[in-house]
């Protein structure tokens, strides 16, 4: 079988190609979806190797339990909550390793690209907003990156979060209200 007769396949009818020994229907579930996956990566890595790494994960888990994949929500949502899964370990785990210590004399006092004297230039602005994030409640985070970063509609991002359209909505007003209060801090 081709890739190209892969393209014209439902995502279910991939599942179960990919299930009967076909690779290749794999790496056409992985040019379908990669793009957006690669968005939600992007939110728990702090850099695109990062990302990669974190989707790289998310993907390898899919190839190896696609078997447990029970169709009851869709592909994109199941391999949403792999990346998000991946991700959160990848996050959990680099918080874990760059603790620093207070009294660690190699952790620069003027570190804090908040505190700088100059305007914060676009990728300060960046730096900042990225590590308030990082401070806001991962379901919230998840709601604002769904639908904001990645582009998900407010409906599609609370079925792949697996909550109602208003429950997704208010942890996205949380989230931002959150980073507006961490912004100015």
């Amino acid at each position: 079988m081709t890739l190209t007769r892969h393209h014209h396949l439902s995502d279910s009818q991939l599942v179960g190609e990919y299930l009967a020994g076909e690779a290749a229907a794999f790496a056409e579930i992985v040019a379908r979806h990669g793009a957006r996956l690669l968005r939600v990566a992007r939110r728990y890595g702090r850099n695109e190797h990062d990302a990669h790494d974190i989707l790289q994960e998310a993907l390898l888990r899919a190839s190896q339990n696609l078997h447990t994949f029970r169709r009851e929500c869709t592909l994109g949502t199941w391999l949403y909550r792999l990346v998000a899964n991946s991700g959160y370990d990848f996050a959990h785990h680099r918080r874990l390793r760059e603790v620093p210590a207070l009294d660690d004399d190699r952790t620069p006092r003027d570190a804090d690209v908040r505190l700088a004297y100059e305007p914060l230039s676009a990728i300060d602005t960046h730096l900042v907003l990225r590590a308030a994030l990082d401070r806001v409640h991962p379901d919230q985070a998840a709601a604002l990156v769904l639908i904001d970063a990645a582009g998900y509609s407010v409906a599609r991002a609370a079925e792949m979060a697996g909550v109602r359209p208003g429950t997704i909505k208010s942890r996205r007003a949380r989230a931002k209200a959150t980073l507006r209060k961490l912004m100015v801090e």
